[in-house]
């Protein structure tokens, strides 16, 4: 028996880092702005009152539906066993026929969870599932490295600020828009660099993001929690539509 005291190495011989990443949880909202307006939700306002003006037949939604049209909600589970990435999204359908206003909200996701093993992936609105082998390195975790200045864009920064109790590195585009990346999660291969992208994924997380004078994704984070354990019931996938809300 080897009692080797060497730490793991990837298959191109950086450190794995993962038995040393704690427990980390995210739930953040999106939503896509123009001047601070969320333009799907102003858009069924505006077509709901001309339905009424007209006296066409019509079925609003209530108040707390109306609050989660053009969001989407990312909830992000990571340790060293397993990762889980819930991704929802809340739009407004019309049930009617032509020249009706039945409005409803429509529910859209997909859930994908990773082992060392397997991959699955759940269309929460349907139930439908793929699962198949994970790749070996499925959950390898190493150490970011720095990228040259050129490979940021046309960001600048970062300026080091604090969102949901933990550090992040602000970045600012020539439009205004702020996008502060997550930076305390390195050594396990978060990046803490900016993207052109909002989407939180296993090396990427943004904080918060606000936009600039171009329309674009609002980022709020309403939990990040670093060395918590998870309560493994939250992360089976939902079991039906009318549960994902």
């Amino acid at each position: 028996m080897c009692s080797c005291s060497a730490t793991a190495v990837d298959a191109g011989g950086a450190e794995d880092t993962r038995s040393s990443m704690p427990p980390i949880h995210v739930r953040q909202t999106v939503e896509m702005t123009r001047n601070g307006v969320n333009e799907a939700r102003e858009n069924y306002l505006a077509t709901l009152r001309d339905c009424q003006a007209g006296g066409l037949q019509s079925r609003a939604l209530p108040d707390k539906d109306v609050a989660l049209l053009g969001t989407t909600r990312y909830e992000l589970w990571f340790d060293r066993e397993t990762e889980v990435v819930r991704e929802t999204s809340w739009n407004v359908a019309n049930d009617g026929a032509g020249g009706t206003c039945l409005f409803r909200l429509e529910t859209t996701g997909t859930q994908e969870t990773t082992t060392a093993s397997r991959y699955q992936q759940v269309d929460l609105a349907t139930g439908e599932k793929t699962d198949e082998a994970a790749p070996q390195d499925a959950l390898t975790r190493t150490q970011v490295e720095k990228s040259a200045p050129a490979a940021l864009s046309d960001f600048r920064g970062p300026t080091q600020r604090s969102v949901a109790g933990q550090p992040c590195n602000e970045w600012v585009k020539p439009n205004g828009l702020r996008q502060c990346v997550w930076s305390a999660g390195t050594k396990w291969g978060f990046t803490s660099e900016p993207a052109n992208d909002h989407r939180p994924n296993r090396g990427f997380i943004v904080l918060e993001q606000t936009p600039g004078a171009d329309a674009d994704y609002k980022v709020t984070t309403q939990v990040i929690s670093v060395g918590k354990a998870f309560d493994s019931a939250a992360l089976e996938a939902p079991r039906a539509p009318a549960k994902i809300n």
